[in-house]
């Protein structure tokens, strides 16, 4: 059976649909847009441009998943809509202008997922991870495969560059006001040194982006479950960052679209390694997609509901 789960992010929208074969899956069709959601929110509310843009993208995905003979379609939306004042107006027009239902996830909802798709792709009992978007930021730890501590902060890449660079690369200036933010917002989540993990698994564009640049400055050609140190990913910051407008060209080369938001996104990861007090990060290919299509398509066909009940978990 296939189903289609369409990401809505601050930054990308995404449709993946897959093909569900008992409790395995597979992706058929992968497809992505830059829609740059959070560049359409003003006062706190989506703008007409943003729904219309919203609406032309799904409609073009409705009519991917029916071309695809798609027999279900799994929607939800992260910090995109998460922090408007205008949700239930969305939701209604996208109902009616493209038959789509979405669902809002609030941050303790996108780290569940987060969860059980690093879950599923490690295979580990105890692991500690982050999702890093356009809007928000996820880091969670489980033990004894069940979620014991999650964080979400609105430290996204976009929200960090829109909030503090002003030109294409963020200066010193503005480099340390990303870090104090970041690290601010890690400070209130509360202590995750404290489960002594050494290993950082990161999910998301961002740190998938990071594997591609990595592996483009040093020649490696791994692809998925990239290792890095923080001394690596740093190496990775200072060679774009002194290199100017060279830097500039390797990273319009490689990712267009992440122009301006991936040294932020490296700004984020490291403040994220060092709060966790990690000195490697692993980085995978599952993420909340993959955790959202467990849940809801294999669990929920199977009529199980192995994760939640839990009652040890803490998000903030």
């Amino acid at each position: 059976m296939k189903y289609a789960v369409i990401d809505i992010g601050s930054n990308t929208m995404r449709a993946v649909i897959y093909e569900v074969i008992n409790d395995d899956f597979e992706v058929v069709i992968n497809e992505k847009n830059f829609a740059e959601l959070i560049s359409y929110i003003e006062d706190n509310l989506l703008t007409e441009a943003g729904i219309s843009r919203l609406c032309r993208i799904l409609k073009k995905m409705r009519v991917l998943c029916d071309e695809t003979n798609t027999q279900d379609i799994l929607c939800f939306a992260t910090a995109s809509l998460r922090y408007i004042d205008n949700q239930k107006e969305v939701l209604e027009r996208v109902k009616e202008e493209t038959g789509i239902s979405i669902q809002l996830l609030d941050g303790c909802d996108e780290s569940y997922y987060d969860f059980i798709g690093l879950r599923a792709a490690i295979g580990e009992p105890e692991a500690i991870g982050f999702d890093l978007g356009g809007g928000s930021a996820q880091l969670f730890y489980y033990r004894d495969n069940r979620l014991v501590k999650s964080m979400s902060e609105p430290i996204g890449t976009l929200a960090m560059y829109n909030q503090y660079v002003k030109g294409l690369f963020p200066n010193s200036k503005e480099r340390n006001k990303i870090r104090k933010r970041v690290s601010k917002s890690l400070e209130n989540a509360g202590d995750f040194k404290a489960f002594k993990q050494k290993r950082l698994y990161g999910m998301g564009g961002t740190a998938r982006a990071l594997a591609k640049v990595h592996r483009h400055l040093v020649g490696n050609d791994r692809a998925i479950d990239y290792k890095l140190t923080l001394e690596d990913i740093m190496e990775v910051d200072r060679t774009l960052s002194d290199l100017g407008l060279s830097g500039i060209k390797i990273l319009n080369r490689i990712l267009p679209e992440r122009l301006v938001t991936f040294l932020p996104g490296l700004l984020i990861i490291e403040e994220l390694m060092r709060h966790v007090g990690a000195n490697e990060l692993v980085i995978i290919g599952y993420g909340v997609r993959e955790g959202y299509l467990i849940e809801n398509a294999i669990n929920k066909g199977r009529g199980i509901n192995e994760f939640r009940d839990s009652d040890i978990v803490i998000c903030q």
